[in-house]
């Protein structure tokens, strides 16, 4: 079993690698919750409302989104949309890290990415453009009955990517984007998930 503490100390220690300027300007930012349960870890998903013109429709994801002028930095952009869409207050929030920036080329989403801590794993309360949210155990985003591949379509065409299961074959997987930094964040107790560093055209 993987204690939080153990976790939060290795995540600390983790430079973030960021975006190089020459690639582009970062246009979303995602907070990743961790909260410590009497079993482990769990992480906090979300599962996004069909919306038109939100690139994450009806996918798994972290709370986040883009960054507005009105935010002050990224990390700012990842407080204040975690707020909006489930009414989770980061301000004096325990701040983990800021994970690898990651960009998608053909789109040009580029995301970076915040750990937070939560000592009580607060209760997401929803706005409209979130379906549902739950925590999850980082212990069983190990298990390899878990580990899919499925084919996503898009700008690109097809392409079959590495996924978790994470709603039991009653919803969306976990791919993309939201794949690549949960990695980052098994990566720190020495598990690396099948396909982790891959790009995602997403």
């Amino acid at each position: 079993m993987m204690q939080s503490g153990i976790l939060v100390e290795n995540l600390r220690k983790r430079p973030g690698r960021l975006l190089d300027p020459e690639d582009g300007a970062l246009t979303a930012a995602v907070a990743v919750l961790l909260r410590g349960t009497g079993k482990g870890t769990d992480l906090l998903f979300l599962q996004r409302a069909q919306r038109e013109g939100d690139p994450w429709s009806g996918h798994i994801s972290f709370p986040g989104g883009k960054i507005d002028a009105v935010d002050e930095n990224p990390r700012h952009a990842a407080i204040r949309e975690t707020r909006e869409e489930t009414a989770i207050d980061l301000d004096h929030a325990d701040f983990v890290c800021r994970l690898d920036d990651q960009a998608t080329h053909l789109s040009k989403v580029h995301v970076a990415g915040f750990v937070f801590y939560l000592a009580n794993g607060s209760a997401p309360n929803l706005n409209h453009e979130i379906q549902r949210a739950f925590w999850f155990p980082l212990a069983d985003l190990m298990d390899e009955h878990r580990h899919v591949t499925t084919t996503v379509t898009g700008e690109w065409g097809e392409r079959e990517v590495c996924a978790i299961d994470v709603l039991d074959g009653e919803g969306p997987v976990l791919w993309g984007l939201t794949y690549r930094f949960t990695a980052q964040v098994l990566a720190c107790i020495g598990y690396r998930l099948p396909g982790g560093a891959e790009v995602q055209l997403r």
